[in-house]
């Protein structure tokens, strides 16, 4: 007995002596704990907060929704900017699908700064992000299938989160859907030069995939602008909603329904196959989001660089209260004849409004 008490004073004190010379107790490694006091197991690292999801409560696709969250990761919440040091009365809101990051959204955002002299704000669709909290394999049959296709490509994709810390953007992301196999997801994100408060996301009635828009507050010197980012789905399941015209409209007036704020901007690839004839057009209308950026049918006759060429891309604007005291958009370019296979590496082009808040 009095052998056993020895025994264990003296692993006490060797286990005391090696926490204050920073060494575990096998000498092999240094310690990594910053107050040099070696612990069971290494502390974890902070998780960051991310961003709220509302689930879709619908009865109708909630049981294929289940296996589409189990093959995404965790939503992205990065405070990176400086804040602003006077008072902003305007924003350069860019909107652009950039293609499950093909896109060179980097090159954008430095030729919006370039162009418009303002605080930018991105509202960026498909997004393309790669992490660890993705699982490492879609979890059941379903949850495969919902996976879908993603075959390998030489190109690069830009990461939306490595994209945030290169720019020293905030940014806010949630993913929408799995990239096949690998441990990638996408979905909507926010990056902004201005700070982001109060973002949420809410899952849209269940279509052809998974689609969850995101949404944000700007502060401004004269009020709040609340910017939303969505992306509908292009169709619908085979048969006769194959168009996907009904599942647009369904997701328009869910989408409807969660929007705040007296002057709210919308950027969104809206997939509106029929352009504004689709009842998806006749709700945004009816929800003031008409006539919106621009005011009338734009000039150019598309945003969709791939065949066929059609116009699914929209900046549109809610401005209840009067707030807004300009507001023009364009579409940007790469090159002068637009005759390339993509644009800026996406097959969207991207879409940029400049818009002035009156006090």
């Amino acid at each position: 007995m009095r052998e056993a008490i020895l025994r264990s004073a003296q692993d006490d004190k060797r286990q005391i002596s090696t926490r204050l010379e920073g060494t575990c107790e096998c000498g092999r490694a240094p310690c990594t704990n910053a107050s040099r006091w070696r612990t069971a197991s290494p502390a974890p690292a902070p998780t960051p907060a991310g961003v709220p999801v509302l689930p879709w409560r619908g009865l109708e696709g909630r049981d294929r929704l289940e296996a589409w969250r189990a093959n995404v990761g965790d939503s992205v919440a990065l405070d990176l900017a400086d804040p602003p040091h006077e008072a902003v009365t305007g924003v350069a809101l860019l909107s652009w699908n950039c293609w499950i990051g093909r896109g060179r959204l980097d090159e954008v955002i430095h030729r919006v700064r370039e162009l418009a002299g303002l605080p930018v704000v991105a509202l960026v669709q498909e997004a393309y992000r790669a992490d660890p909290s993705v699982p490492s394999r879609a979890a059941g049959l379903a949850a495969r299938r919902a996976a879908g296709a993603f075959p390998p490509r030489p190109r690069a994709r830009a990461d939306i989160v490595e994209t945030a810390h290169a720019l020293g953007l905030n940014l806010r992301y949630v993913p929408s859907m799995r990239n096949g196999a690998g441990r990638s997801d996408r979905g909507n994100a926010i990056l902004s030069d201005l700070p982001l408060a109060g973002a949420r996301a809410f899952e849209l009635p269940m279509v052809l995939q998974r689609r969850v828009p995101i949404a944000a507050t700007l502060p401004l010197a004269h009020g709040t602008l609340h910017v939303v980012c969505a992306h509908l789905d292009p169709r619908g399941s085979p048969g006769h909603a194959w168009l996907g015209v009904a599942g647009r409209a369904s997701q328009t007036d869910h989408l409807l329904r969660q929007l705040p704020g007296d002057l709210t901007v919308l950027g969104a690839d809206l997939n509106l196959g029929r352009g504004r004839r689709e009842r998806s057009w006749r709700l945004l209308h009816d929800a003031g989001f008409a006539p919106g950026v621009p005011p009338v049918i734009p000039a150019w006759r598309h945003t969709f660089h791939a065949l066929p060429r059609l116009v699914l891309d929209y900046i549109l604007v809610r401005d209840r209260a009067g707030h807004l005291a300009s507001a023009v958009v364009e579409r940007l370019d790469e090159h002068p004849t637009d005759r390339g296979p993509t644009v800026f590496g996406s097959d969207h082009h991207p879409l940029l409004a400049r818009l002035e808040v009156r006090a």
